[in-house]
């Protein structure tokens, strides 16, 4: 069996609306709900309480779906002390959609040499 590519792991990671609504939430930050180092205000994301409260899912549900989130690279976790704040890896989202406009593009040219 072949290994899936980067594009499929990511495609596959929001291919869900759970998943999908987190990315949306963590793409809301910073709100009130942010921790932020104390030191330099660099923001370190959301406590999974936050999200687990705004989907509405159980506990072991939002584990899963991070998980699924973390393993595309989509998403990580900060550990501060004995806490995980979790944020958005904003390159990895900018390079999927690098990607499927390379399709996009892709497609088009095809397109225009068909007719």
């Amino acid at each position: 069996m072949r290994e899936r590519t980067l594009l499929e792991e990511r495609l596959l990671a929001l291919a869900h609306p759970a998943r999908v609504a987190m990315v949306q939430l963590l793409a809301e930050l910073p709100d009130e709900h942010t921790a932020r180092d104390p030191r330099c205000g660099t923001a370190f994301g959301v406590c999974f309480c936050h999200l687990k409260e705004k989907t509405g899912l159980s506990g072991p549900t939002v584990s899963h779906h991070l998980r699924i989130l973390r393993e595309a690279g989509l998403v990580e976790g900060v550990r501060v002390g004995r806490w995980t704040y979790f944020r958005l890896r904003p390159g990895a989202l900018e390079g999927l959609a690098q990607e499927l406009l390379s399709l996009a593009r892709e497609a088009r040219r095809g397109l225009e040499k068909a007719g």
